[in-house]
């Protein structure tokens, strides 16, 4: 070994010495237990996000049975809306007073 070799290998002796052996050992202890402490981290974030997720189905399936003891007794409703849009498209189509509506009737009856 070169005198300079052997003067750098002190001088970090030394340095080492007047700082100890703290953020040696700081930094072996964040690179060997920071994964496992990260990994933790994201672990609890997925299970708060599937907890999440789960309540959210939970209330789905109660908005779902709450919505059919309301629709029960609404099919007699739905029937007659039903029949009286039918009845609204029919005067529609049928109403002479368009004038549209009055070209293609008498166009139809030049047809027919």
């Amino acid at each position: 070994m070169s005198p300079d070799q052997i003067s750098i290998i002190n001088t970090i002796a030394l340095i080492l010495d007047k700082v100890g052996t703290w953020p040696v050992g700081t930094i072996f202890t964040v690179i060997t237990l920071g994964p496992w402490a990260m990994m933790y981290f994201i672990a609890r974030g997925q299970d708060k996000r599937f907890e999440a997720v789960a309540k959210m189905y939970e209330n789905n399936v109660e908005l779902v049975n709450n919505y059919q003891d309301i629709a029960k007794d609404l099919h007699d409703t739905v029937v007659y809306n039903t029949t009286i849009m039918t009845q609204v498209k029919d005067i529609a189509d049928h109403n002479l007073y368009c004038p549209l509506v009055r070209k293609k009737t008498k166009q139809s009856e030049v047809d027919g």
